[in-house]
């Protein structure tokens, strides 16, 4: 089979390297052109380009994938199909019609529920049970074409994006090989999606991170573990921001507190290995990683020396114009 992978981000490599490892496949590669990366904003390849152009595939890079250079690249391929995985940029109708297999897409979401840009960082945030993959056949309307095949998985109790990101790229990859039989072979139905089941995952901003203590314990810790290790959950501390990067939910942890004696975000307990935050409701967030301002990251008992913290301390929430509620 003749196939375009369209891909940019990691996400994808599962995918590409099991297309590129099944030799019965012709593979071409089309990436983003290389970006500014990183904090010293060095111009540097996608990491589908770096692994494509290690396994000896041909790499093409178009600015704009619709214009009709880059479309007639495309027909001069004449591939069978085309699998776009993170790629970046929408597809023309004039591109979704060349195939004779179609584009198709695969999508980290059970769909329709959580279309768009964001659905593992969503799913966890919502407290969802479950997840998996969707390829879809392409429409010019995002994540909102049919159904091919998907594959479900559970969404395991401490999982955090970046874990849970990364078993469903392997996922993608382990069930790659299945769908493009089942595709070449005609077995596989087109099943429209209900648009009125339809979900909307945005793409995540910083601020999404920002932890209110007032919330469920729950809720809280389905944001830090959805923010990370990206847009990152954080609270302050003495005015200063504190990024957590590991936690732990104590749902049946109630601790005889005085009434009224914490504000939510109080530190109530300092243990060997964690700091306890009171919240809105029973329950405590064990605080068990962070990174304070300016520093690396560090366990919260080499926060608690560094910094001298005690028990009653408050992590504060501030408003967009810093003053403190």
């Amino acid at each position: 089979m003749r196939i375009i992978f369209m891909g940019t981000a990691e996400f994808g490599l599962p995918v590409l390297e099991r297309l590129i490892d099944n030799r019965k496949n012709i593979i071409k590669v089309i990436t983003q052109p290389d970006r500014p990366q990183g904090r010293g904003k060095k111009i540097l390849p996608s990491p589908i380009k770096k692994v494509a152009l290690e396994k000896g595939i041909e790499v093409f890079q178009p600015e704009k994938v619709n214009e009709e250079n880059s479309i007639k690249k495309i027909k001069e391929f004449n591939p069978d199909l085309i699998l776009v995985v993170a790629y970046g940029q929408i597809l023309s109708r004039k591109i979704l019609d060349l195939p004779r297999l179609g584009c198709i897409n695969i999508h980290a979401s059970l769909l329709p529920k959580y279309r768009g840009a964001a659905p593992i960082n969503r799913a966890i945030i919502n407290g969802e049970k479950e997840t998996g993959i969707t390829y879809i056949w392409m429409s010019e309307k995002v994540d909102a074409g049919d159904i091919l095949y998907q594959k479900k998985t559970v969404i395991l109790a401490d999982e955090t994006f970046g874990e849970l990101k990364e078993r469903l790229a392997k996922l993608s990859g382990e069930t790659v090989e299945e769908f493009l039989e089942k595709i070449e072979r005609g077995e596989l139905k087109r099943i429209p999606q209900d648009d009125r089941l339809a979900t909307y995952a945005q793409k995540m901003e910083k601020e999404e991170g920002e932890i209110i203590w007032e919330n469920k314990g729950e809720k809280i810790y389905n944001l830090i573990r959805g923010t990370t290790p990206y847009p990152g959950a954080f609270t302050f501390y003495k005015g200063k921001r504190l990024k957590i990067t590991r936690a732990r939910f104590l749902s049946h942890y109630f601790p005889k507190l005085p009434a009224g004696s914490f504000l939510p975000g109080s530190i109530v307990r300092i243990e060997d290995d964690g700091l306890l935050v009171y919240t809105g409701d029973e329950g405590m967030i064990k605080i068990l990683r962070l990174i304070p301002a300016g520093a690396r990251e560090m366990l919260a008992n080499q926060f608690v020396q560094g910094y001298k913290i005690k028990e009653g301390e408050v992590l504060s929430r501030h408003r967009p114009n810093g003053q403190q509620v």
